[in-house]
């Protein structure tokens, strides 16, 4: 995957899910591959649409068409293993999607619309079809404490264990003048700074947090973490040893996510 080059494009063709509309696409893209010789496709939607991506990858196989592709989802229920096998089948290599903040209170408080235990179940049929699987992780969320970024890791820790991520990279939370939070702040428990005072991109707020975690700290912690994860090393430590200050044990049972995928 890491030796290909793709071609940008968007599902915004398919977002109806009927079939001429996907004929539509791969019409497109097929001209591509005769115009370019590029095989290779991302699309570019922040969160393809499972039925969008099935009729897709019905039609990629209708056609006998020879391609590799890779997009962003959401981890939703509706990606079952037999659609992850119809998606792999028709050429896709992988997929990206987040996993944010890996705790299911901060993810109700989001509304994500997801679980941990989803979002297991449902990256590891991914995994099985033989698709890469990568994880957009965030910290520093509002009200996130100590004990839910160790607890977080310890899911993540378990989710590559489990074979469910082959590379994950956690982001620094950032309030944005229109995002939930900055919009209304009180929901979430946080108090927004007054904006700079500047002619030019007014969109980041401070903010301030009663929890008073110093994420910089912790964060250095979870890259560390993830980057050997990706390497096989370190699954089977403890998830406080990537600390440099102490943090409190994991809450999170040490087999979790194994059995929410036994179960």
């Amino acid at each position: 995957w890491k030796k290909c080059s793709f071609c940008d494009v968007s599902l915004d063709y398919i977002s109806r899910y009927d079939a001429a509309s996907a004929e539509t696409l791969v019409d497109r893209i097929e001209a591509i591959v005769q115009e370019t010789g590029q095989t290779g496709f991302h699309f570019v939607d922040e969160a393809a649409p499972p039925k969008s991506l099935k009729a897709l990858a019905a039609e990629i196989q209708r056609r006998g068409t020879v391609v590799s592709w890779w997009g962003n989802v959401r981890f939703e229920k509706t990606f079952t293993p037999e659609l992850c096998r119809a998606l792999a089948d028709s050429g896709c290599v992988a997929i990206s999607g987040g996993l944010e903040v890996a705790s299911d209170r901060l993810l109700q408080l989001m509304k994500k619309g997801v679980s941990v235990e989803q979002v297991a179940r449902v990256t590891k049929a991914f995994a099985d079809a033989g698709i890469l699987v990568h994880a957009y992780l965030m910290y520093g969320f509002p009200t996130q404490t100590v004990q839910d970024t160790v607890d977080a890791l310890e899911y993540v820790r378990q989710l590559f264990e489990n074979g469910c991520l082959h590379s994950g990279f956690f982001h620094r939370f950032a309030c944005t003048v229109h995002s939930p939070v900055g919009k209304a702040p009180q929901d979430y428990g946080v108090t927004l700074l007054p904006l700079p005072d500047s002619p030019f991109a007014k969109n980041d707020v401070a903010f301030v947090d009663p929890t008073g975690v110093d994420h910089g700290v912790l964060g250095v912690a979870l890259k560390k973490a993830v980057y050997n994860y990706m390497h096989g090393i370190g699954l089977e430590e403890d998830v406080r040893s990537w600390f440099t200050v102490r943090v409190p044990r994991p809450t999170v049972a040490r087999h979790r996510i194994a059995r929410a995928l036994a179960g």
